[in-house]
């Protein structure tokens, strides 16, 4: 058994580190009332609509800023229009184009960090100004060295269960301290 711990890049006390940051991003983008996109692959867009539910869905009366989280993993006719139409590699930044403004935030969830689909949001994120968050795995790829903001789940390449694990964990985690702060605001 994968010691969990151990994978982690630095240690789980320099991710732990990096949550309060990331949480606080999150929290100004909604008290200026800007979007939260969310993106991945695979077992990775399962974790962005994950987040996204969380984020959106924070449970109490008290809480009463409005929470834009969407992941862009979840129109299925949206997401194959676009792959056959324009190409998978703009399955994203297509929707990102279209939506998004300046100041809002886009967080990238990858194992690798390298999918076409994600470098060539990333270019239309930057280009738009938007605050880049990835949550990584193996090495970081690409995505470590372009992104504002990196987390990065060290493993072997391959290693993917225990990189998604710690994604949705940092997930749960985020969102916990996003809706802690945005309680003590209200």
């Amino acid at each position: 058994m994968m010691d969990y711990h151990a994978l982690v890049s630095g240690g789980m006390a320099s991710v732990e580190s990096k949550l309060p940051e990331i949480s606080s991003l999150i929290v100004n983008c909604i008290f200026d009332n800007k979007n939260i996109w969310i993106i991945g692959n695979g077992g990775s867009a399962s974790t962005a609509d994950h987040f996204a539910t969380d984020l959106s869905f924070i449970k109490s009366k008290e809480i009463k800023h409005r929470v834009g989280a969407i992941s862009l993993c979840s129109n299925t006719a949206l997401l194959t229009a676009i792959a056959n139409d324009i190409g998978f590699e703009n399955v994203f930044a297509h929707q990102l184009a279209r939506l998004a403004n300046k100041g809002d935030i886009c967080i990238f969830i990858s194992a690798s960090g390298n999918s076409q689909n994600l470098l060539t949001a990333f270019d239309i994120a930057s280009k738009m100004e938007l605050t880049c968050i990835a949550l990584l795995g193996f090495d970081g790829g690409a995505l470590a060295k372009l992104v504002d903001y990196a987390v990065v789940i060290e493993t072997p390449i391959g290693e993917y269960g225990p990189v998604e694990d710690v994604h949705l964990s940092i997930c749960h985690q985020v969102s916990a301290l996003v809706k802690n702060r945005l309680l003590q605001s209200s």
